[in-house]
């Protein structure tokens, strides 16, 4: 099971608002590529939603059958906006749903 902890708006190409729930369920650990250290940190994701910013917000709290997979991708960059460090990242989480 996983829980929609949040949701967030994004606008789309033209303009229109879209709504993304913020999923969460599962630890995994990982080990830190620069200093070598082992941490747990829960399974997050992000999940489009085709709802209205209302329906979200009372969704938040629910809970929905399946689990976060990881899944490797090709190497790509994030950059923090706030800092300026950019982190490369070598997989995603997706949510994936019970039959």
């Amino acid at each position: 099971m996983v829980t929609i902890t949040g949701y967030r708006t994004r606008s789309g190409v033209h303009g229109e608002k879209k709504i993304y729930f913020q999923v969460e369920g599962g630890v995994q650990s990982a080990i830190s590529k620069t200093t070598g250290k082992v941490y747990l940190t829960s399974m997050k994701a992000t999940v489009f939603a085709a709802v209205d910013e209302e329906l979200a917000r009372e969704m938040v709290g629910h809970q929905i059958p399946g689990s976060i997979k990881q899944l490797s991708v090709e190497p790509y960059e994030i950059v923090n906006v706030q800092t300026g460090e950019v982190r490369v990242f070598d997989h995603r989480n997706e949510l994936v749903l019970e039959d």
